[in-house]
Formats: C-alpha cells, structure tokens, sequence
C-alpha cells in the first residue's frame, strides 16, 4: 500500500492543472471576504426596526458583493434583501435592512440566517446569523426632566439623589451608571452594586431613588472657574428591551480668592554705590477676575520683621534703598493670568553690607491666604580689569636707542581702582623703564598709562629677539591681567670706508682700492656698485666669494654675502681715464655700497682721475722696430749698477772653494797633532801578537747575508718594536700655506742677511790681509798658527782647525 500512495502523491502534480483554469490569488474566504454584523436585535410587536450587516473587501481587486436572506422565522419578516454593492480593495460597505415582528408574536428570541456571496471565482459564500428578540415594551422616567445644576465649593463630598418611576405593566430590573467627561471622583450610595454599575428591580407603579456622590477638587490655577464644573450624566437601561433613559447634573463651583508666588529671584550682587533688581511672578490663582495687593517687608536675616517697620512699596535701611516697581494694585487679573515684578536695590557707597526683604502678596479679599518671599542684596566688590598695549618701533630697535610702548587699561571690575604696572620679566638685552604713579579708573572706563621707553643695550646684535612682560596690579596688590611686549633688535647699517688708494699709471688706467668696514651689529651684505662721469671702460676686480653677472666682461656690480661684524671688506676697480676728449678734464667715479638691510641707505665714495685732453698728451714716438743700441745701452747701465754685488759673489766663490780644497788636502796629509804621532818602538801590543802558523789555514770570511723581502722584514720589524703610532690629524691646508709663506718669507731675508754679512767679511778681509811673499808657501788657514814652546818635543806647528760651513 505504501508504494501505490507514493505513486499518488507523485502524480498528482500532473493533473493539478486540470481543476480550474485560472488561479485565483484569494481563493480562501477569510483572505478575499471580511463580515461584521449586531449580535442581537430587540424589536418590539408590529414594530420594524432597522440593522445591518458590515462586509470588507479583503482581495487586492473589486468585489460585487450580495446580501440574502437564507431563513427567517414565521413572526418575523426582512425588508430590503437581496442587495448588491460593489467594493473596492480594503474597504467597507454597510448593507442595511429591516426586521419587522407581527402583531402576534411571541417575547422570545429567533435566529435569522443570511448568505453573502462574491462575483470572485474561488470565494465561497459567507453565512451570517442574527438573533432577533420580540421583547414587551419598558416605560422608566426620571423625577427631573432636562439638565440640573448644583452650586459646589472646593474640597467638599457632595451627595446627589434623583427619583425614577417605572410606568410600564411588567416589572423592571433597572441597571444604573453615571458617565462625566472630567476626572473627579464619584461613587454610588446604592446596595446592589457590580463595578461601576447598581441595580435595582422596580416593580409596575413604583417610584425609587438612585443615590451617588461626587468629590469636589481644589481650585487649582483658576480652574474650575465660578459658576463652571463638570457634568455628570444618569442612566437607567431596562432589562425588559434594553431601554435607557438618562438625567443630566451640572456642578458650578462657587468663587474662589487666591494668588501665589510662581517664582522669585532670592539672592543679588551689587557693585557699591550701585542698583540693582531682582524679579518676581506673581498670579490670581482664584477662579474669578481679581486684583493683586503687593508690599515689602524689611527683615532681618531669619526673616523677622524689623522693629518699627510696616509693609510699604518702599523703605531705606542702613543706607540702602529699597523699592518695589510695577506693583500696580489697581490692575486686574485673570484667572490663572500672571505679571511680574521687580524689586529695586540702591547700595551705600560701601565695599560690604547686605540687606533683607520679604515680598508679601495676596487677592484682594483674601488676606488670610497671604504669600511670602524672601529676597536678599549684598554688595559685591569685584577688581578685574584688562590690558592691551600699543607700541611704537618696538619691532626695530637700534642698539642703544628706544622704543616706547602704551598700556591701556579697561576697568572691567563693578567699582573704581587704582590701576600700577610692574615688570614681570625683560630678556636679556632689553631694559624697560616704568611709571611709578598708579591710575584711578572708574568702572567701565579705560585709561592709558604714560609712555614707556624700551631701550635695547650698545653692545645687541641684530635680530635679537626678547619679551617684556608687564603685569597690571590693582589697589589690592593683585596680578589682574600681563601684557608681553614682543622685542626685536633691528639692524644697524653702519659701513665706513678707510685706507682708500688710488693710482693713475702712464696709459691713463685709475686703479681704486679701499677698505670697506662693517661697524655696524648685523653680519650684512653688501650690493657694490661703479658709477662714473663719463663713458669710460671700468669694472671691478670682484674677490672670490663674490656674485656677480655671469659673462661680463668688466662686471660693475657683484654682492658679497655674510660679512661678519668689525671686519673689513676689500674693494678693487679700475677706470680707464679718457684720452680722446677735446679739452682737459676730471672723471668721477661713484663707489656705492648698499646693504641688504637697508638698500635704500647708500654708503657712496667718490674718487676723481684728472685726464689731459688730446692737444695736451704727450706726442707718441713712432714704432721703428727693434733699436739694438738702446738695448745695448741698457744692458751697459744693469751691467754697471749690478757689477759690485757680481764681483762680490764671484770672489766669495772663489774664497769658499780655495778653503775646501784646502781642507781636504790637509786631512790627507796629517790626521792626527804632532804630539799625537807614534813609532813602532812604541807600540807595546806587538809583544802580544803571535805569529800565524805556517799550517793554518786562513778562515773564509762569511758570505753576505741573503736579502729579505721588503713584506717579510716590514713583519718582523713590526714583531720586534710594535706597531707604527696612529698618523696625527692631518693639519688644516689653509694653515700649512699661510706657515709655508711664512717660512719661504723667513729664509728668503735670513738668506740675504747671511750673503750681505759674508761680502762684508770679504771685503774687510781683502782690505787688511797683506799679500803673500814670493816662494812662500800658501797659507792653508786664515787664523795664524800655535807653536809649542821651544823646549818641547817638537817644533812642529799645530795648525788650528778653522774650517768654514756655510
């Protein structure tokens, strides 16, 4: 079996498209079809009354609803049916008819059944049932007809009775309620009660009472007004065809007097000899328009009324005064209506003190609800105040000059002060000078102390940046605001020329040069220019840190970067004086120097060429080619002007190299004095010597030593006396020049002093030296000889070593 509804469920999908031709989106009846209808209907013999049935359209399309009837009992009969009505998506319709009972039909309930179809394919029909009662008719009717009203006072529980009457023929169980639209409370004075519901039975003619109370609330913010209060409304619904009769109360609250304090400012500052005010709000909290009586108390700090004071709209105590503004008794206000007030405070010209007063309030009628606040001014001395400068040249401040700065001071305190000024903090290199008066301003005022000089020392650089810090003290010795005065030292242009030279060779080029010197306190640059009179070729010569135009050929500008201070700066130029102007005349040359700092501050030197005109030059003789004589002449006039120091240096040669020769020949001949010669006689270490054997043979001398690699005696020089010391920091090259210049200097004049010494001693000596005999040996020494003694050893001379290094 288990296999035959497995085939079942497969093919069922097949023949699915079989049942209906088209899908219907809300094919289930409580997706496409809502209903909404009474649950009963009372209806009385031969009456016909009216109901309805209520259908929604729940299908996303139109929908033609119809309403039938299906059944209906024999006493009864509806009219009105069937009945169409078309409903679009989501909405309702109310299809309404009528019930009709006959004359004869019985007091019970009967079912009647009605159908609601769809034009929708797919939509079943609905079926809705209605109970329809045939009931007997009721006749209940309240003592008082209409609306009742009663006069109320606050916060009282008021009992409320009215009578009903049952007039029918069947007797009656009444079911009682009350309805109001307000929140106040009520409850029922009743036996039979169920929630908020009483009931009682009430048999035909009979008159009953229905009792209830009601709370009667405070007036609150003026509500309820006088003469206004809620309603309450009585309903008796008989049991018999649920018939309702209803008895309507109005409850007027009477007048009520009242006034409050909503909000008040209780504490105030004052500055002395100052007003001030603080505000309150005042409201008629009664239920009826009224005026409002407001007065001040003076009290003391707990709140005691002062002796002999009395409320009052103004009072002044220990030199305060107080006053009460827009108090305005006269004015009326509205229930709930509020207005505010203001309480005025003049203070004595004190530094301290207070004062106390109590704001009473109440409506007019009304004293006993009186209202009080407490209110308090105390003065309050208050020293603040704020600075700011102003400064004149203060950015730029040559050494040993000043700047001034102004302080200006704004009193933001409540009372006058005396305002000092005090130096917080100067850098170094900047002194500052103050005033030593204070300044009286008053509150809200501002006031300029006098100048202050700000002097930079002698000795400041340029660009040195400082602050001056300035406090500002009050009366009470107190910092109230500092001031920083940012402080610079500004450059010092100060250039001077000196040691200026000035040429003018015989083809008419004036060369210029001068020192130019910067005394002034800033490492400056300088822009140098040539300017001339005439229209001459000139340039100058620039140094080798210079920058000028590349390309120029004779550049009459350059700039030179970071001269340092107290150092002098060489200027070199050259102007080509005119040689072809008519008559005679003077070029002037303009040498300016600007500095970088100031440009617009020139340093100019003006140096002068006089130049001849052309009827005035010197004639120039005509090139005829080489003159050999004048050459000769010439060679003839150098010969004779240098002949002396030639002469001089020959014979010094020859003088130095006869005593060489003469030196080397007598170490030849004679190496020891004469006392030092010895015979063989005396040598007494012959008779020690042995004579060799005739057998020996003569020892071999050793061969010389195998030569060592440079590598290999390098290491083993190394091994035996240690490493080679670190090599000494190399020496500056600019120092190892100027100490070579220095040396070359030093031996060039040591030279020349040791030549001219020399020709000096020549010349003395051929001058005094007699000349030698014929047949005399020549003298081998320029010193005379030493002889012994005559009863010496020996009469050989010993000649005195005097050999000359040079």
């Amino acid at each position: 079996m288990r296999w035959v509804a497995l085939l079942v469920i497969l093919a069922l999908p097949t023949v699915g498209p079989l049942f209906g031709a088209t899908a219907i989106a809300h094919a289930r009846e409580e997706e496409a079809m809502g209903t909404v209808s009474p649950g009963d209907v009372i209806v009385h013999r031969n009456e016909t009354v009216s109901s309805y049935i209520t259908v929604q359209n729940k299908a996303t399309v139109n929908q033609d609803f119809t309403l039938e009837v299906v059944s209906v009992p024999d006493p009864l009969s509806v009219q009105g049916l069937p009945l169409s009505e078309v409903v679009v998506p989501n909405h309702l319709r109310q299809m309404t008819f009528n019930i009709k009972a006959n004359e004869s039909a019985a007091y019970q309930s009967h079912t009647v059944v009605f159908r609601i179809t769809s034009d929708l394919e797919g939509v079943a029909p609905k079926t809705v049932n209605i109970t329809v009662i045939v009931a007997p008719w009721s006749n209940l009717n309240f003592g008082v007809e209409g609306v009742s009203q009663l006069t109320v006072d606050e916060n009282v529980r008021t009992s409320v009775a009215v009578n009903l009457s049952n007039n029918g023929s069947m007797t009656d169980n009444v079911t009682f309620s009350v309805y109001s639209t307000s929140e106040w409370a009520w409850g029922w004075q009743m036996q039979n009660i169920a929630g908020q519901e009483a009931y009682l039975v009430v048999q035909p003619g009979q008159l009953i009472y229905a009792y209830f109370w009601i709370d009667v609330p405070a007036v609150e913010n003026g509500l309820p007004l006088a003469d206004t209060g809620p309603r309450f409304t009585l309903s008796a619904t008989s049991s018999l065809d649920r018939a309702t009769e209803q008895w309507s109360v109005d409850l007027l609250m009477n007048e009520k007097r009242n006034a409050t304090i909503d909000a008040f400012e209780a504490e105030l500052e004052v500055a002395p000899n100052q007003d001030g005010r603080l505000y309150a709000t005042v409201r008629n909290v009664g239920n009826t328009p009224n005026t409002l009586n407001i007065t001040l108390q003076p009290v003391d700090e707990s709140g005691v009324p002062l002796p002999g004071s009395v409320p009052a709209d103004r009072f002044s105590e220990n030199g305060w005064v107080v006053a009460l503004f827009g108090g305005l008794e006269d004015l009326v206000l509205e229930p709930n209506e509020s207005r505010t007030v203001e309480i005025g405070f003049q203070a004595p010209p004190d530094f301290s003190g207070s004062i106390h007063a109590e704001l009473q309030v109440f409506a007019n009628g009304a004293k006993a609800l009186l209202r009080t606040a407490k209110m308090t001014a105390s003065i309050n001395r208050t020293a603040s105040g704020t600075a700011s400068y102003t400064e004149v040249g203060c950015n730029s401040i040559l050494p040993n000059q000043s700047c001034t700065a102004e302080i200006r001071v704004l009193n933001t305190g409540n009372a006058y002060n005396t305002f000092l000024l005090r130096l917080g903090s100067v850098s170094d290199g900047f002194e500052v000078t103050l005033p030593q008066d204070g300044l009286l301003v008053q509150a809200n005022q501002a006031k300029t102390f006098p100048p202050i000089p700000v002097k930079a020392d002698e000795e400041a650089i340029a660009f040195l940046t400082g602050t001056a810090v300035l406090e500002v003290l009050g009366d009470a010795g107190t910092v109230l605001d500092t001031v920083s005065i940012p402080l610079v030292v500004g450059p010092e242009i100060e250039w001077t020329f000196r040691n200026v030279a000035e040429q003018v060779n015989a083809r008419g080029r004036l060369t210029i040069a001068m020192e130019a010197r910067n005394e002034g306190n800033a490492i400056d640059g300088l822009i140098v220019q040539l300017q001339s009179s005439h229209s001459v070729e000139m340039g100058f010569i620039p140094p080798e840190n210079a920058v000028y135009e590349a390309g120029v050929e004779y550049p009459r500008s350059f700039e030179i970067n970071d001269v340092p201070l107290n150092s002098n700066f060489t200027i070199r130029a050259w102007v080509q004086l005119p040689q072809d102007q008519i008559s005679n005349g003077t070029v002037y040359i303009n040498t300016t120097i600007r500095s970088r700092f100031a440009p617009e501050l020139p340093f100019v030197h003006t140096s002068t060429g006089d130049y001849l005109g052309e009827a005035w030059q010197p004639a120039l003789e005509e090139d005829e080619g080489r003159d050999w004589g004048a050459m000769a002449n010439t060679a003839v006039l150098y010969l004779k002007a240098w002949s002396g120091v030639l002469l001089a240096i020959v014979f010094a040669s020859l003088v130095i190299y006869k005593a060489v020769i003469d030196r080397d020949r007598r170490l030849e001949q004679q190496g020891l004095l004469p006392y030092q010669e010895t015979t063989p006689e005396d040598d007494w270490m012959a008779q020690y010597r042995k004579e060799p054997a005739a057998d020996q043979v003569e020892v071999p001398r050793p061969e010389p030593l195998q030569a060592v690699p440079k590598e290999t005696y390098e290491a083993m020089f190394r091994h035996t006396h240690g490493q080679a010391e670190q090599p000494q920091v190399p020496v500056d090259g600019a120092l190892v020049t100027a100490a070579t210049v220095v040396l070359d200097k030093r031996t060039e004049e040591f030279g020349k002093a040791k030549a001219d010494a020399l020709l000096s001693s020549v010349q003395v000596l051929s001058s005094t030296s007699p000349p030698p005999q014929v047949g005399e040996p020549p003298s081998t020494s320029a010193s005379p000889a030493l002889r012994l003694p005559e009863n010496g050893t020996s009469s050989a001379t010993v000649p005195i070593n005097d050999d000359l290094e040079f």
